[in-house]
């Protein structure tokens, strides 16, 4: 059964609208996802299939995602993971969640679901990848749009 496998919130300096702009921009990645050497897209909206290609690491060097959901009443984007680097990860899904806190700031929640990997070693070493990078990439968002604040 799914569980949540990484998690993290933190709080972006930046109105809902102005961060909901930034990771519903699905394909265009490559503008603002640190280590994120290219991305694509094939299609639009629910259904719609990006493909992004990372900076060398033990985790993920290309991955491809399917939107699953994007709703922009709930500020929930969510898409399945294909990651061919690991190939015992079963089935990934992803899910970013945003929360109006002040209309100045944001609650910013990024969290996996899935199977934990068979090595429980290998699983922590990749929550811990994982979860960093959710770190970056809001840090990322935050920086991005505090030049426009």
């Amino acid at each position: 059964m799914s569980q949540v496998i990484t998690d993290v919130t933190t709080t972006i300096d930046a109105p809902i609208g102005q961060v909901w702009g930034i990771v519903t921009s699905f394909g265009a990645e490559s503008l603002w996802f640190p280590g994120v050497t290219s991305s694509s897209l094939e299609g639009y909206g629910p259904g719609a299939i990006r493909t992004i290609h990372f900076e060398k690491n033990d985790w993920v060097n290309m991955v491809r995602e399917q939107m699953d959901v994007c709703d922009p009443v709930k500020h929930l984007l969510r898409f399945r993971v294909f990651n061919e680097d690991v190939t015992d990860a079963g089935e990934i899904y992803s899910n970013m969640v945003l929360e109006d806190i002040d209309g100045k700031s944001t609650k910013f929640r990024w969290f996996a679901e899935g199977e934990p990997l068979p090595d429980p070693v290998q699983h922590q070493s990749m929550c811990q990848y994982v979860e960093d990078m959710y770190r970056r990439c809001a840090d990322a968002i935050g920086k991005k749009l505090a030049r426009s604040n």
